[in-house]
């Protein structure tokens, strides 16, 4: 299916996006799985695009990682997830009302 523009990838490790971009940039880059150099080709075909964004902005990671109280709660908010009992309390409450 066609796109308009290339999907965005995010990463927090500036690194890997040095050696997206330059393909002689480390000496162990020889050494890097096949998919990471399949990759790397889609950034350079322009089909991918490598963008960083900060560790505590990654909302992946409250799936993926252990996280403080309030970093969770960030998270959860930013996916608009409820606390199960602020929505029962919510239906608890029309429910009555419309009695």
């Amino acid at each position: 299916m066609p796109q308009e523009r290339s999907p965005e990838i995010y990463v927090d490790n500036s690194l890997v996006i040095a050696l997206t971009k330059n393909l002689v940039f480390h000496d162990r880059n020889k050494h890097i799985d096949t998919r990471f150099n399949y990759l790397r080709d889609c950034i350079t075909n322009k089909e991918v695009e490598v963008k960083y964004m900060k560790t505590q902005d990654q909302v992946a990671n409250i799936f993926t990682k252990p996280l403080k109280y309030d970093v969770f709660i960030k998270m959860r908010d930013i996916l608009r997830v409820m606390k199960k009992s602020s929505l029962r309390g919510d239906v608890e409450s029309k429910l009555i009302s419309e009695n």
